[in-house]
């Protein structure tokens, strides 16, 4: 017996049978806080070309390891300050409590492994609505837009307003 493969396509199945949209992002949840009973969630984030992830910040760290396209990430401070592009096959960390924004300004979707903390998770589940793969995914209307505000609230999240936004070229 194979055990790689076989958990790969155990994986595979879960991931198919949990896509998410969380504003205007496909996600699906691989691992989960509950499943290993520990703090680590591992996420697969499908970013549109066009979608923009607002300057914002939490305690959680993440880790995106992007799998095909390219993700813009700004981080407000920190070895990596300012925006760099991560390109298919490289990782990119961002330590807690540091403002960041994302962006897919490709013509094409990117898709990343995200790895964070229970909290973060928490935020995601709690945002994330079914998938329809009969409806493509659309730029997040403004009740989601809101529902995120207040959700970011609820879990003690900063959330830039639309002039820091725009001060680091993001136009909301």
């Amino acid at each position: 017996m194979n055990i790689t493969s076989e958990t790969k396509t155990r994986t595979s199945r879960g991931a198919e049978e949990q896509t998410f949209i969380v504003p205007g992002v496909l996600l699906q949840f691989l691992s989960t806080p509950e499943q290993i009973n520990d703090q680590i969630s591992v996420m697969r984030g499908t970013v549109p070309s066009g979608v923009v992830i607002p300057l914002h910040s939490h305690a959680d760290p993440e880790i995106f390891y992007v799998l095909n396209g390219s993700l813009e990430v700004f981080q407000a401070e920190g070895p990596s300050a300012g925006w760099q592009t991560v390109n298919a096959g490289e990782v990119v960390s961002i330590p807690g409590n540091v403002r960041h924004a994302l962006r897919n300004t490709s013509p094409s979707p990117l898709t990343s492994i995200i790895v964070s903390k229970r909290e973060l998770y928490s935020f995601f589940r709690e945002l994330a609505r079914p998938f329809d793969p009969n409806r493509p995914p659309a730029p997040p209307t403004a009740e989601e837009m809101q529902e995120l505000f207040e959700l970011a609230a609820k879990h003690g999240y900063w959330m830039a307003s639309p002039e820091e936004n725009a001060a680091i070229g993001i136009s909301l």
